[in-house]
């Protein structure tokens, strides 16, 4: 279904188009009618599939353009997260004069007060960040609440700053409610019951029922020593850039490693071969990882990151996944790979393996009910079998 045919405004429309998002995905076909109702929704999707969208075009359709104040606050559980939520609806809003602002910790307090000040009408937050503010005297009754990744913000411990917000931003009046997750947790069904009058309840994906799209191609390589390894993320890359010569700002190439220092040695490591590479870590200051995933985004290069890391931010178009450092079990292999390919895109991942951990590629593929096809190394830079 396309947005052409979801009764949406001119102008949320002429933004959608202006990003080239035609399709509607299904979590935004099955949630936008409900909430443009002014239904509350919990909303069960994995990540990747749109559901940003799916309660950022409802927000901005209730909105009124004239009114500056705080309308909608969509609460998440990390800085990255945040920022690339407010982004999205963004792009939706390009033709609006809507002011879309966040809040999270690590930047001025009193420039977000400021902001709030100016009339700020959708806000995207942390919850740490946001209970600071309702505690030094901020005073909302949003008509739209909104817990993105509420599974993900409950098991990093957020359930009481959580509950506290929502009984401190809740009016009078009836407010709609939307919790979304790639799971429904015992906590989001509490916090449901407490806060929603009859919601709808929209599954797109049951946890059994997942699976790799068939947009991704997946291949592996068995890798004896640290030596193959290099050469043939070398021999890989190499291959990528005559691919991509004189369009490299669309090739995004992240790849996972295991640990922090791991992100470091790498990354040193190709510079010294003459590659744009990144890597994003925890240690990093907020300032420089935005900088960083601005930069990957608009620009293309190689970003290197644990899973741990990576599992806070939301990219774009990335066009390849490498794992250089094997994924812990199936599921983390699901999460990696899951960076590339969406929205019906082609993408490619791509596995270096042991010998001894080849059992993990055929477990992947019986559980997925998918194929990754083994590549064989050629010595030599610049040459690979693909």
């Amino acid at each position: 279904m396309k947005f052409t045919e979801l009764e949406l405004s001119e102008k949320i429309l002429q933004g959608l188009q202006s990003y080239e998002f035609i399709e509607a995905t299904d979590i935004q076909i099955k949630t936008i009618p409900h909430l443009l109702n002014r239904r509350s929704v919990i909303g069960q999707a994995k990540t990747g599939s749109g559901k940003t969208l799916a309660f950022g075009i409802p927000i901005l359709e209730r909105i009124d353009e004239k009114l500056r104040q705080i309308q909608a606050v969509i609460i998440t559980p990390t800085r990255e997260l945040a920022k690339q939520v407010a982004d999205e609806i963004s792009k939706a809003a390009k033709f609006t004069k809507f002011k879309i602002m966040t809040i999270y910790g690590g930047v001025s307090f009193q420039r977000q007060v400021d902001l709030i000040n100016r009339g700020a009408q959708i806000v995207a937050a942390t919850p740490g960040r946001f209970l600071d503010h309702l505690k030094r005297g901020l005073r909302i009754q949003p008509k739209m609440i909104v817990l993105d990744e509420a599974d993900k913000m409950f098991e990093m411990g957020f359930y009481e700053d959580v509950s506290y917000i929502l009984n401190l931003i809740k009016g009078n009046r009836p407010q709609q409610f939307m919790f979304f997750g790639a799971t429904i947790p015992d906590e989001t069904v509490e916090l449901a019951r407490k806060y929603m009058r009859d919601p709808v309840t929209i599954i797109i994906r049951k946890k059994h029922e997942e699976r790799i799209p068939s947009s991704i191609e997946q291949v592996y390589y068995i890798i004896s020593d640290s030596g193959d390894k290099l050469n043939t993320l070398i021999n890989i890359l190499d291959n990528l850039h005559d691919e991509y010569n004189g369009k490299e700002d669309q090739l995004k190439i992240l790849v996972f490693v295991k640990t922090k220092v791991g992100t470091k040695r790498l990354t040193r490591t190709l510079h010294q071969m003459g590659f744009q590479a990144e890597f994003i870590s925890s240690d990093l200051r907020q300032a420089s990882r935005e900088q960083i995933l601005k930069d990957f985004q608009q620009h293309g290069m190689l970003l290197i990151a644990t899973d741990v890391v990576a599992r806070g931010i939301d990219i774009e178009n990335v066009t390849h996944v490498i794992n250089y450092d094997k994924p812990e079990d199936i599921k983390s292999y699901l999460h990696r790979v899951g960076r590339t390919g969406r929205m019906g895109k082609y993408g490619k991942a791509i596995t270096f393996i042991t010998p001894e951990n080849e059992s993990l590629i055929t477990e992947i593929e019986q559980t997925y009910k998918t194929q990754i096809k083994k590549l064989y190394l050629h010595r030599g830079r610049g040459r690979y079998n693909h």
